[in-house]
């Protein structure tokens, strides 16, 4: 059941927040928020999906269909679905090194099964973009829609859009971005989001002046995945050189960016791996959130949860960060307050 405007309202102005929600409403905000994203009228930040909202429903309702299956997309590009030239999957994500570490136990443990040598196992390390997926077979351009369906989107080639790096049509796989300093100079007072304006591109209607100049000086472009930067090593460099290989593959592009997709290159061990219906197991994604803030707190105040716990709430002095606009956070419990001095004119730090 939809949760009523209203209510999403709430929750995004921290009016209601997350430890308020049934699992059922959690769901079922999870599920507005991700159709929303896929359409290019995202109605939170990328980061509060991905490390606030979605964490939360892995945790209580870890089977859950929008967890098990590629994300459903809407009618907002085209009514009309038609399959893809090649199965297109999502991308596994880790947030911390003890996950990527797990993914390579299981790396070593397939490679075993097909006497691979573990030194033998060569991954490459590309920039996780953060735009709109798109296959192109060189005649036509597609969402990626559920993986096997997509949008028919070909006509954003029509308006203009030329490929990264002054190269050929038909590269497959890739996204349409946004350079995120001409987003920043150039467009930044006008859409809240790159998503909002990359969304813009796509639609059916007609192009506005920003975006037409956008194409026009090459700052939005489609990017194939196969021409983008990209680190290649073995399991003990990655091991070793984690943090300056993640460091290093984030600063390579000038687009947003949020992660650092790893995967192997070894095609019998990517054979042996293979997937299940949402990724690719020879893949995944790593995503860090480290946007900090000092903030100023103006009043902390109880408030009654779903399951009747009283919990502090912290009022806060406004603050952008992630994309969002950080107003209240919970305080876990009032032995944690107590134990702080939290209150009225304390300073905290965010992370997000």
């Amino acid at each position: 059941m939809a949760l009523p405007s209203s209510i999403i309202n709430q929750i995004i102005q921290q009016e209601v927040l997350l430890d308020d929600l049934s699992d059922d409403d959690l769901a079922s905000f999870c599920q507005t928020a991700n159709l929303t994203y896929r359409s290019g009228e995202p109605i939170v930040s990328d980061q509060d999906y991905d490390f606030i909202y979605l964490p939360a429903l892995k945790q209580r309702l870890p089977h859950h269909p929008l967890l098990q299956s590629i994300e459903p997309e809407g009618q907002g590009f085209s009514e009309e679905k038609v399959l893809l030239p090649e199965i297109m999957l999502s991308t596994d994500k880790a947030y911390s090194w003890t996950e990527i570490s797990k993914w390579i136990g299981r790396l070593e443990k397939s490679a075993i099964e097909i006497s691979l040598e573990s030194s033998l196992i060569r991954i490459k390390a590309t920039p996780k973009l953060d735009g709109f997926a798109g296959f192109d077979d060189g005649t036509r351009l597609y969402t990626r829609g559920d993986g096997k369906k997509g949008s028919d989107i070909t006509r954003v080639f029509d308006r203009g859009l030329q490929v990264y790096n002054d190269s050929e049509r038909g590269q497959g796989a890739g996204e349409i971005v946004v350079k995120k300093s001409y987003f920043g100079t150039h467009l930044s007072q006008d859409f809240e989001y790159p998503r909002n304006f990359q969304a813009s591109l796509i639609k059916e209607k007609a192009l506005d002046v920003k975006a037409q100049q956008a194409i026009l000086d090459k700052a939005a472009l489609f990017v194939p995945f196969t021409q983008l930067p990209t680190w290649s090593g073995g399991i003990d460099e990655l091991s070793n050189q984690f943090e300056r290989i993640v460091e290093d593959v984030l600063s390579t592009v000038d687009f947003d960016v949020d992660g650092v997709v790893f995967e192997v290159t070894n095609d019998d061990l990517k054979v042996q791996m293979g997937a299940n219906r949402k990724f690719h197991r020879w893949q995944i994604a790593f995503k860090e959130n480290k946007d900090k803030a000092q903030v100023k707190v103006l009043s902390v105040t109880p408030q009654v949860g779903r399951t009747g716990k009283i919990t502090p709430v912290a009022e806060l002095e406004p603050t952008q960060l992630s994309g969002a606009k950080i107003m209240r956070v919970t305080g876990h419990h009032y032995g944690l307050v107590k134990e702080q001095g939290l209150g009225s004119g304390s300073v905290i730090e965010l992370t997000r």
